[in-house]
């Protein structure tokens, strides 16, 4: 590509849609056939294979799409934060690899991006997909970061969601597991972002579950004490670009 085609390339590119893969190669394509049905040239896709030990890679790599590999398992945030890295566009659009987000929400989060700091695809309905352990853990997380921190939207943990990618940059983020979802949140209340909730139907998934209820709740838990000082303070909102 030359230097003319590249610049061209990057200012088309609108959204940056991420989409963290660990082992995924059973789910993995079929949300990329339906999500290349939506799209048009002002989104980019990025898949961080994130050190799989499957086909993931290989099943990204027959589709229109950048793909990103990690030498080892980093964990879901470190492979967030690689795609938030490599991302051209000025609003970032973060999906899960395992089938269990309807596709057609990323376009109401791109809507809803030209108006609102953060869209958040909400799980309202489809509760019976979630393991029983893993429903409880999420409403005593989603309350907390709702009731303690101010988060505006409802579903804090969800996976489909999407920000400006300056706030996300700003942010710092340090979590390199399932925790991140909590750190975006929890820093983007303190920001004072708006938001726009999305009520989306969340589905059984496609392939083996790598979130572990107890582990990873633990990790998540952490993640919502580390950050109770900002209880007291407010993180400053950057400017726009342009």
């Amino acid at each position: 590509m030359n230097n003319k085609r590249a610049e061209s390339f990057f200012n088309d590119t609108k959204y940056s849609l991420i989409i963290p893969a660990y082992n995924e190669e059973e789910g993995l394509p079929i949300v990329l056939n339906d999500v290349f049905k939506l799209i048009d040239e002002s989104f980019e896709v990025i898949v961080v294979d994130d050190g799989s030990s499957d086909r993931t890679r290989e099943v990204a790599q027959r589709f229109p799409c950048r793909v990103i590999s990690h030498e080892r398992n980093s964990g879901k945030g470190a492979a967030m934060k690689t795609g938030i890295k490599e991302a051209r566009g000025e609003n970032i659009i973060f999906i899960d690899a395992d089938n269990t987000y309807p596709p057609e929400g990323i376009l109401a989060l791109a809507k809803a991006l030209e108006n609102y700091d953060m869209a958040l695809a909400s799980r309202k309905t489809g509760h019976e997909n979630i393991p029983a352990f893993n429903r409880i853990g999420n409403a005593m997380f989603r309350n907390s970061i709702r009731y303690i921190y101010g988060f505006q939207g409802y579903d804090p943990l969800t996976g489909l969601y999407g920000m400006k990618r300056t706030y996300l940059k700003s942010m710092n983020l340090e979590s390199k597991g399932f925790g991140i979802e909590s750190e975006i949140c929890i820093k983007a209340a303190r920001m004072g972002l708006r938001v726009k909730d999305i009520h989306i139907t969340y589905r059984d998934r496609v392939g083996k579950a790598k979130l572990n209820g107890l582990k990873d709740g633990y990790r998540i838990f952490k993640t919502i004490l580390k950050f109770f000082p900002l209880v007291f303070r407010r993180i400053e909102k950057p400017g726009l670009p342009g």
